[in-house]
């Protein structure tokens, strides 16, 4: 059967976004499809009339949208992405002996959607369907950085450590970009301590945070820095297990 021109054509020009191009010019739309740049913009402007697509902010690019997002997520949700995640959370738990959660996007937010508790009697407990902002948490800034760009200037002080200087969270998560791991220190809580990696979909896309939280006195920084790089090789785990290549 032969396809809807159209449809295919919206279809390709999704599938120009990839875990290296995450915002794309008309012009570079158009490159990718071999149409003229009018086509171009309006596939793209009819995109995001229905929320596949977004402006990101201040600028004339487009990134994915919110409801290509929201339908990836039913995608994995279907795949079992809790069940996947299980063993490879067990396992870090047994290795660190902090508790380990894994957290999805959720609009603004980050909600946690499966937790192995730690083996201490102090430590994260029982945050299943707790949601947070952003900026505050280390599974936040996993987000920010690989799936949902920072879109506000107005950043709450929680504790007197949470970041609100939009130019300082923008050079951290740059540095977050680089080495693959975020962390977090008393910014949602204080005296809580966090790191978390990116898990991907087989298309690129970051589909949920892996992420490791414990008191500030069994994780100072030097601690924090290596379990980075354990939860980093721990999401990297997961994210093969679901098919991304890259």
């Amino acid at each position: 059967m032969k396809p809807l021109e159209t449809v295919d054509r919206a279809l390709q020009l999704l599938q120009a976004f990839d875990r290296d191009h995450r915002e794309l010019s008309v012009g570079e739309l158009a490159e990718a499809l071999q149409v003229h740049h009018s086509n171009a913009s309006r596939l793209a402007a009819t995109l995001a009339l229905r929320g596949f697509l977004e402006r990101a902010t201040g600028s004339e690019r487009y990134r994915v949208g919110p409801e290509l997002r929201r339908l990836g997520m039913l995608g994995f949700l279907d795949h079992d992405l809790v069940s996947e995640a299980r063993e490879i959370m067990n396992r870090l738990v047994d290795e660190v002996g902090e508790t380990v959660a894994l957290s999805t996007l959720d609009g603004d937010q980050a909600v946690d959607i499966a937790e192995s508790p730690g083996r201490h009697v102090i430590g994260a407990r029982q945050w299943i369907g707790r949601r947070y902002p952003l900026h505050a948490t280390s599974d936040g800034k996993v987000f920010l950085a690989f799936a949902a760009p920072l879109e506000s200037s107005q950043l709450e002080a929680l504790t007197e450590h949470t970041i609100t200087d939009p130019d300082e969270l923008k050079n951290e998560i740059d540095e977050i970009r680089r080495r693959g791991w975020a962390t977090a220190r008393s910014e949602l809580e204080t005296g809580m301590c966090g790191v978390a990696a990116p898990v991907f979909g087989p298309g690129g896309q970051c589909v949920a945070a892996l992420n490791i939280t414990g008191p500030d006195y069994r994780l100072p920084e030097p601690a924090l820095r290596e379990l980075g790089r354990t939860c980093r090789a721990a999401a990297d785990d997961l994210s093969a297990r679901l098919g991304f290549t890259g």
